[in-house]
């Protein structure tokens, strides 16, 4: 499989693996994968499409050897036409959305209609709006629902005429538990968390007080983090057989893996107009002025 993973990357037009199939060449951006574990991520991937190429008829799926690239190789492939189908974020898929069939992304089903970002803050704190929060000392979940999360911030504080994290905020960090993220807020030890609002529901519903305590003082539009997209070039059966397996991925036990490691249900087939709100804040975070030179480091 590896060898004919490696072959399938090397030119662009149609790839077919040693067997006849039309193969599709098949990537995912390591960007994809912010705090999880990119071992049990490439192994259950790997296992899975093992276990769905009898499915597939007449295609295959050939991945790159490592799976999980970084996002400038994974661009630039796609770009010149020597990957079929990539797994991407929403600040990757700006540069190739040009290139991208508008009928064929697939969503985790809890992405469909987008979800939302929320930066909370303690109810007997001082903060009641957005530029209370200059100098504050933030938190945020370190997550791959969060890979827009600069994006969100960047363009919500130039909205409110405030100067760029990096500066605004006295300090931010990337936590991975949920619950170091918003515990220091409800104990008043940190001035404000930003999570997805279903992490933060799932927080409040768990433990109620913290609902009670602590609220948003701002949220995001409704954004996809993440999107699995096909060139517009691909093979139709190809890319029919393939997004059909995808959509049953529940129905094998490496599929469930898949599913877990993601945290949702399963995938839904969405036209690129879902991606609209999403492509509209990247384009609106790609025009703000690059931090100036020697200013503090904020979050990637």
């Amino acid at each position: 499989m590896m060898a004919g993973a490696a072959a399938a990357t090397l030119t662009p037009g149609l790839c077919w693996s040693e067997n006849g199939k039309v193969a599709l060449r098949l990537a995912i951006s390591d960007q994809t994968l912010a705090g999880a574990n990119v071992s049990d991520a490439r192994a259950a991937y790997r296992v899975w499409l093992g276990e769905v190429r009898g499915a597939l008829g007449v295609v295959t799926a050939e991945p790159v050897p490592d799976i999980f690239i970084p996002s400038e190789e994974l661009i630039r492939n796609v770009r010149k036409g020597t990957l079929d189908c990539y797994g991407i974020t929403g600040l990757e898929f700006v540069k190739v959305a040009d290139l991208t069939d508008p009928d064929s992304l697939v969503l985790q089903d809890y992405m469909a209609d987008g979800i939302e970002y929320v930066l909370l803050v303690h109810n007997r704190s001082s903060f009641k709006k957005i530029a209370d929060l200059r100098g504050a000392h933030i938190l945020s979940h370190l997550h791959r629902d969060m890979v827009l999360l600069s994006a969100w911030l960047g363009t919500m504080l130039a909205a409110n005429s405030l100067p760029q994290a990096e500066q605004f905020f006295a300090s931010h960090q990337l936590i991975g538990s949920l619950n170091q993220v918003v515990l220091p807020v409800f104990f008043r030890r940190m001035d404000g968390a930003c999570m997805a609002r279903r992490s933060w529901e799932t927080a409040a519903e768990l433990n109620p007080q913290l609902g009670r305590d602590l609220r948003a003082i701002a949220v995001s539009p409704k954004i996809v983090p993440i999107v699995f997209a096909f060139r517009s070039n691909t093979n139709a059966s190809a890319r029919k057989a393939l997004i059909d397996s995808i959509q049953h991925i529940y129905s094998v036990p490496a599929g469930q893996q898949i599913i877990a490691l993601y945290q949702s249900h399963g995938f839904v087939l969405k036209p690129i107009s879902a991606m609209k709100s999403t492509t509209e804040m990247v384009h609106q975070f790609e025009r703000l002025p690059a931090p100036r030179a020697g200013s503090r480091k904020g979050p990637a």
